[in-house]
This record gives C-alpha cells, sequence and structure tokens, in this order.
C-alpha cells in the first residue's frame, strides 16, 4: 500500500506473531479469535482466508465479497487489513500478509537520501489494524461514528500508541510511527490520508507511558483525550498537503519563502523530531530555519 517505502523485506518472519498468538490460545486451525470490546474479530492469514472465512456465520460472511481472492488485491503490499462488518457479535476480519513488510522508511529530496528503520513492523501493522475495529467500538459507546477515512487512519493510530505503552512500556516504537508517518507524507503527498501526526504529536506531548498504562480500555483512553484533542479542519490539512507537496515534491523547483507561509511555523513543529531523528539535531535545525519553519 505505502509505495513510497523503502522495498527491503524484514528478515524476521512476521507470521510468528499469529502463531504465537495462536500457541497462547492453543490453537492449531489457522486462524485467531480476539476480543474487539464487548465483540470479536477473526483473524486470518491470507493463505488460509477460505477455510478462515468459513468460521463466519452466513450473516457475517455474506458481507465479504464473493471471490475472496479480490481481497487479495485490496491487500496489496499492506501487511493487514480490516473489514469491519455489521454484525451482533463480530466485529470485523482482519487479513494479514505480512511477508512483504519494509525494514526501513525512506526519503529523498533536495538535501539528501534519508532512511529510517522500522523495528516489529509486523507486530505495528497488526495493531493498526486492530485500532480499527477498537476505535469503531470506542466511538459507539457514547453513541459517535466515524465520519472519515481519516478520522479512521488517526483513530487507529491512537489506538497503536495506547497499545505500544501498555505492550512495551515505552514511547519508541510510538515514535517509531509518529516518524514513519511524516517521511511517507514527505515522500509522497498522496499519504495525507495517514497522515496521524497531528494527533499523535499531542498525545505524545501530554501523556507518559504510565498515564497510558492507567487505561484499561482503550474506550477508556478514547473518553479521557477525546475531549482534549484539537484536530484540524479539511481546508487546513489540504494546506498542510500543498505546503508538503510544495516543500518536498519532486518538481520543486525554486523555493518561494512565502507560499502558505501561515502554515509553516506549524508544520516545522510537526516536522521537526522526524528531521532530528534521520539527520541531527544541527543539520535539521538549520534546514527548518532556512525554510521559515520555526516558530519565531
Amino acid at each position: 500500500m505505502i509505495s513510497s517505502l523503502a522495498a527491503t523485506v524484514a528478515t524476521t518472519s512476521a507470521t510468528a506473531i499469529l502463531a504465537t498468538h495462536m500457541v497462547a490460545a492453543d490453537m492449531t486451525s489457522g486462524f485467531l479469535w480476539t476480543d474487539i470490546g464487548p465483540k470479536q474479530a477473526l483473524v486470518c492469514e491470507l493463505h488460509q482466508l477460505e477455510a478462515c472465512a468459513a468460521q463466519l456465520p452466513p450473516s457475517a460472511r455474506n458481507q465479504l465479497p464473493t471471490r475472496l481472492n479480490d481481497l487479495e488485491y485490496l491487500l496489496g503490499q499492506r501487511g493487514a487489513m480490516v473489514l469491519p462488518l455489521r454484525h451482533a457479535d463480530i466485529a470485523g476480519l482482519v487479513i494479514t500478509d505480512f511477508r512483504s513488510l519494509p525494514n526501513q522508511q525512506t526519503i529523498n529530496w533536495g538535501v539528501g537520501h534519508f532512511a529510517l528503520p522500522l523495528k516489529q513492523q509486523a507486530l505495528l501493522t497488526y495493531w493498526h489494524e486492530l485500532g480499527h475495529l477498537y476505535a469503531i467500538d470506542a466511538l459507539s459507546r457514547p453513541g459517535q461514528t466515524i465520519t472519515s477515512p481519516y478520522q479512521h487512519e488517526w483513530l487507529a493510530d491512537l489506538y497503536l500508541v495506547w497499545r505500544i505503552a501498555r505492550e512495551t512500556q515505552s514511547f519508541e516504537l510510538a515514535w517509531q510511527q509518529y516518524h514513519r508517518r511524516n517521511l511517507a507524507v514527505m515522500a509522497d503527498s498522496e499519504f495525507m490520508s495517514h497522515w496521524s501526526v497531528p494527533v499523535l504529536a499531542q498525545v505524545l506531548e501530554r501523556y507518559s507511558v504510565e498515564q497510558l498504562q492507567q487505561f484499561s480500555h482503550f474506550h477508556q483512553f478514547w473518553a479521557d483525550v477525546s475531549p482534549k484533542l484539537q484536530l484540524h479542519d479539511t481546508d487546513t490539512l489540504n494546506e498542510f498537503s500543498s505546503l508538503i507537496q510544495r516543500t518536498f515534491g519532486a518538481g520543486t523547483v525554486q523555493p518561494l519563502p512565502s507560499y502558505m507561509y501561515w502554515r509553516k511555523p506549524k508544520l516545522g513543529e510537526y516536522l521537526k523530531p522526524t528531521l532530528v531523528e534521520v539527520m541531527g539535531q544541527s543539520e535539521a535545525t538549520d534546514w527548518l530555519s532556512s525554510q521559515q519553519m520555526t516558530a519565531e
């Protein structure tokens, strides 16, 4: 799915993640049921999709394409995808195929070529897909619904950060996701659809690992964080997208210092942690200053 990712394949077999879950649950049937609030989700590896999907009751199975092979095309290189289902007991279907996941995210623009190593990418991909279903559950409790694909993506990443804190007692992988989202959109503005950075920045600034660990369930964290989030409207996101494309796009020619000048300081704030990570503090600071992306 993310064409700007480096094509290098991670050497560790990510299918071991599901195998570990299955062994822990004493399962050898090739599929996994996992709890999503009061419901469950069925997790299927792509190569066993036909047999796995047969575990769904007819009212859920009938919501899937008649030709399950069509889902392989939709999955592409994403590593995992989720299909929410309208069912009283089943939240959705998660399909996994971790064989082509990259182990680094790269970007190449005027000042050089940079790469971010990606750790545990299969696990993060799996948690992100579960996050789509947990987000539906969390918003449904107060009677809310998800209104856009972009909201779906940042909610899934919000779940991912909470899950990382709970499972790893660290924000290291959360920052990796932050940097990955930034580098992806810098490489191709098409990935504004997944640019969760404006939300992740608020969470990583506002909460500590210990504070997130106090929320036993994601819906509890959502109830706490949702009133505090400041969300950009569509026009603002479009302006950020235009500025990113003008700054990093392949067609960029001469600099235009005044272009979208009112968005530059905030964009610089979002990009700075990532640029420091891949460029180093001094070079990142100098570049941001040269682009008028620092707060005065």
